[in-house]
């Protein structure tokens, strides 16, 4: 791998404003670079829209006109920074999208201890009052940008750490500039084969083997939620013979969860990615139940935009193979800040200390790597 060419495109791309996004598989070594050059990406009014659609889908919690949902569409491909100068040249002398950049020189606020434990109970009384099962509270971290941070070095460490993530670097000017390592595939397309999973539930890896983590009634109970609600949404759409395996225990990084698969064989259909995509999200590991009301009162009591945060993300390609991911584990980089991102899944028997905590594990994810 060409990792000075690929640092040098990071560089150049972002420096300029140009739209690029380079991303690794999980389980996998290529990294794979889009660079659209010629063209604004595209915005989307709707998934529908991406029935026949090839490219890098890029999309809000909750899409908006703030917060729009890109479908980048690369004019170069490249593979693991194999790039020629004179290309990087080209980019270097690119000046089309310098106008159009989106900067923000305002901290946003950070999310106190006060604030999200205040949060937790509001909606422990939700629960009680009936109007709620379980909602995903998050929180924001936001910080200065340490003198002689590179955002490509940060990347690779990401894609060296986190070998089962989906790792990805993205920029779009609009929008501006977003970093993650997501344990989380939403939906994956393969020779007609789909699949997601049901994840929720945290703890730390202490070094035990994976078989040996055990869970709490809570912990529990949050999984079958997102797992039920998963297997629902997917007969609704009259799918059959789904194969369901688990639930499992799951390392990611530094932390455990539990995983329970889902996965079906369907013929190719221009409708079928986008319907499952609209049916399933968001998932309650990233909202509540009901949906609804859950969404409702997230828009109430967060303090803070989640922006792209537990959004979508993912390629689109030919012959309906995509891998599309939720947006966990993620940080948004402006010129002046860094702002880490991460949630807790809140039912009635939920201690909000420890939900507390369990968002401070989950930011670790990227911060350990910042401080490499």
């Amino acid at each position: 791998m060409e990792l000075e060419n690929l640092r040098t495109l990071h560089h150049i791309c972002t420096k300029q404003q140009i739209p690029f996004v380079s991303f690794r598989l999980p389980a996998k070594s290529e990294i794979t670079s889009y660079i659209q050059h010629l063209s604004i990406p595209q915005t989307l009014v709707s998934l529908d829209n991406l029935a026949d659609e090839i490219g890098f889908l890029f999309s809000a919690f909750a899409p908006s006109d703030t917060n729009k949902t890109y479908l980048l569409q690369p004019d170069n491909i490249i593979l693991n920074g194999q790039v020629e100068t004179e290309f990087l040249t080209q980019l270097y002398e690119n000046n089309n999208f310098i106008k159009t950049r989106n900067t923000q020189n305002n901290l946003s606020a950070t999310t106190s201890i006060e604030s999200y434990v205040s949060q937790i109970n509001e909606a422990k009384a939700a629960m009680q009052q009936g109007k709620l099962v379980k909602v995903v509270l998050s929180k924001v971290c936001t910080e200065h940008v340490p003198d002689n941070f590179n955002i490509a070095a940060m990347f690779e460490r990401l894609c060296s750490k986190y070998t089962q993530a989906f790792v990805y670097l993205i920029q779009i000017p609009e929008m501006g500039c977003w970093l993650g390592a997501t344990p989380e595939p939403l939906l994956t397309v393969e020779q007609n084969t789909y699949r997601t999973v049901s994840l929720a539930g945290t703890q730390i890896a202490t070094g035990k083997a994976i078989h040996e983590y055990t869970w709490t009634s809570k912990e529990i109970e949050e999984q079958a939620i997102v797992t039920n609600f998963i297997a629902q949404s997917i007969a609704d759409l009259g799918i059959e013979n789904i194969l369901q395996k688990g639930p499992i225990n799951y390392q990611a990084g530094n932390l455990i969860h539990l995983q329970t698969i889902f996965e079906f064989r369907a013929k190719p259909s221009r409708q079928l990615i986008p319907s499952l995509l609209k049916a399933l999200h968001p998932t309650p590991s990233i909202g509540g139940l009901p949906r609804q009301e859950a969404l409702s009162f997230i828009e109430k009591t967060e303090k803070h935009d989640r922006s792209y945060y537990t959004g979508l993300l993912g390629s689109l390609q030919a012959n309906e193979e995509s891998q599309i991911f939720v947006n966990l584990r993620c940080m948004q980089y402006t010129d002046n800040q860094l702002i880490f991102y991460s949630g807790a899944g809140i039912t009635s028997s939920s201690i909000a200390e420890n939900e507390w905590y369990e968002t401070e594990n989950k930011m670790q994810t990227l911060k350990q790597v910042l401080e490499e």
